[in-house]
């Protein structure tokens, strides 16, 4: 009887810890509004093109050529990468964000 209670005892805390383990596969969306700007050719210290968010502004890796204009309002949807554009004579650079979807606003 004791072995018996031993076996259940261990498999419920084996799958107690599997079912608490934190699964976060799924990578992070954030939702804003934005304002797109051209700050410039980077080939000449500029920084390309950039989406302003409140008081902070990211530099887009997939920005669609229909909305690559210079002030226009948009709505995105983005995850924030992990690694920063370092352009022109700007320290330090702009965050990258990879762009979900987009329309204007």
């Amino acid at each position: 009887m004791k072995t018996i209670f031993k076996i259940l005892l261990l498999g419920g805390l084996m799958a107690i810890m599997a079912f608490s383990c934190e699964k976060n596969s799924q990578p992070e969306f954030q939702k804003s509004t934005g304002l797109i700007l051209y700050s410039g050719e980077p080939s000449v210290d500029g920084c390309g093109w950039i989406i302003k968010m409140d008081t902070i502004s990211y530099s887009p890796i997939n920005l669609e050529s229909d909305y690559q204009i210079d002030s226009l309002y948009v709505i995105v949807k983005y995850q924030i990468l992990n690694s920063t554009w370092n352009c022109g004579w700007r320290e330090p650079g702009y965050q990258q964000i990879k762009i979900i979807d987009i329309k204007r606003k």
